[in-house]
């Protein structure tokens, strides 16, 4: 017999457990499934215990149609169409614009590095949420956000305006981004 959930210890953890009951999959292991992860990562990322990967997020986004800003702000809705998929995965909406997810990776990387640079360090929820925040800028930025070419030769732009940002903090008090 399963033992009961116990309760997430982040907000994150608690949207992602939210996401699997909406799309009436209430069985982890069916869930991980349909996710190609393993129960005990859904599990671990349930509970708060460790913060998906782009890939995970884009497989999210693929087979349930779940908005990424809802998922790591909790503003917006759960779902890009407003409602939860047909149970079992596969979102409905086709036309929604894909997250590509070496984009993504990369730019997770980038968001990394130009903090490590200006020795700012992020917690993994806050990485996260800058890095879908950097995405959605570098995607805005591009003329066609589908042009992976396009979007890679936008990341000097992006990580300047990153260093930016940085520096910009640095000198405000109070906003958390003093070096380490």
């Amino acid at each position: 017999m399963a033992r009961p959930e116990s309760e997430p210890k982040t907000d994150l953890g608690r949207r992602l457990r939210d996401v699997r009951k909406a799309c009436a999959v209430p069985d982890r292991e069916a869930f991980a499934k349909i996710l190609a992860v393993s129960k005990n990562s859904i599990a671990h990322y349930e509970r708060g215990e460790r913060t998906p990967d782009a890939s995970v997020l884009e497989a999210y986004l693929d087979r349930f149609g779940v908005n990424l800003n809802w998922l790591i702000s909790g503003q917006g809705p759960m779902f890009l169409n407003g409602a939860p998929p047909e149970p079992g995965g596969s979102s409905p909406d086709s036309g929604k614009p894909m997250v590509q997810s070496d984009v993504f990776r990369e730019t997770g990387k980038l968001v990394q590095d130009s903090h490590r640079e200006k020795g700012v360090s992020l917690p993994p929820e806050a990485h996260l949420a800058e890095t879908v925040a950097r995405y959605n800028e570098l995607s805005a930025a591009a003329a066609n956000p589908s042009d992976e070419a396009e979007l890679r030769a936008l990341f000097p732009w992006l990580k300047l305006r990153i260093a930016r940002d940085l520096e910009a903090a640095r000198s405000a008090p109070g906003t958390g981004k003093r070096p380490a």
